[in-house]
């Protein structure tokens, strides 16, 4: 029978993900991509020089094997990040519940 980690490790990535969950924080499994590019008017400043391209943000995902990518408006952007931050916290807390349990069954095993 494998029984629950009892690491402060453990304790400590079990509660903050119970935190989030519990929260109804809003998760957003994406990546974020900075692109400078000029927008192809012909009176727009960016076409004089690299110096004067446009910043976009955008976001990228993977969805059955393929890349998706979205822009995202500038008054979106802020908002978004905090969305996929708190993905990628909740990720890194799965990784280290999962860590321990690996742990906990090796340990069993061996003894």
């Amino acid at each position: 029978m494998i029984i629950k980690p009892t690491s402060v490790r453990f304790k400590r990535a079990a509660s903050r993900l119970r935190q989030i969950v519990n929260s109804n924080a809003e998760i957003l499994r994406a990546s974020w991509i900075k692109m400078i590019h000029p927008c192809g008017k012909g009176g727009c400043k960016c076409a004089k020089g690299k110096k004067y391209w446009h910043t976009n943000w955008y976001i990228s995902q993977s969805k059955d094997g393929k890349q998706r990518m979205k822009s995202v408006p500038l008054e979106y952007v802020k908002a978004l990040k905090i969305k996929t931050k708190t993905y990628k916290e909740a990720r890194e807390l799965l990784a280290i519940i999962g860590d321990e349990y690996w742990h906990e069954f090796s340990d069993k095993q061996k003894g």
